[in-house]
């Protein structure tokens, strides 16, 4: 279970998000502004954030950014209602994971949240990975004292 951020100003459209992404087994938390959903990620373990671009006061944009400051891996779906090829371009430039198009094909929405998942889930493995090549980096001179040991004292 994935815990989902979901920040747009439209609250039927927050709505919708909500009972969609629940449907699928993810924790959601709302926002109704950038604001509150930088609270909310700086508050709760969140894996992945789906944003309106156009918000009053602060955009998603500029959320991107300022979530990217405080974590650079964060996983954001940029959604707007109007879309441009500029903005779209400034979105995935500035780190956005994907950018969809208002109304969304939940399907669609689905398989970028999917994929997403699957990128951190992969990230996670990889970390662990890492951690495992350096725990047995660092136990081989261990294993070649031990190997010298026992031949001395087999040996004798």
């Amino acid at each position: 279970m994935a815990h989902i951020l979901v920040i747009d100003d439209d609250e039927t459209y927050r709505a919708i998000l909500r009972e969609f992404i629940e449907e699928k087994g993810h924790a959601v938390f709302e926002a109704e502004s950038a604001d509150q959903g930088v609270q909310i990620f700086l508050s709760e373990k969140i894996d992945l954030v789906i944003s309106d671009l156009m918000m009053p006061v602060k955009s998603g944009m500029d959320l991107l950014r300022e979530l990217r400051n405080v974590n650079s891996k964060v996983l954001f779906i940029m959604v707007t209602g109007f879309p441009t090829v500029s903005a779209a371009t400034t979105a995935m430039r500035e780190g956005a994971y994907d950018f969809l198009v208002k109304p969304m094909d939940m399907n669609q929405l689905n398989a970028v949240m999917t994929r997403a998942l699957g990128t951190i889930e992969l990230r996670s493995n990889l970390s662990t990975m890492r951690g495992m090549n350096v725990a047995l980096l660092f136990s081989i001179p261990f294993w070649i004292l031990a190997g010298i040991l026992v031949r001395i004292f087999l040996l004798r």
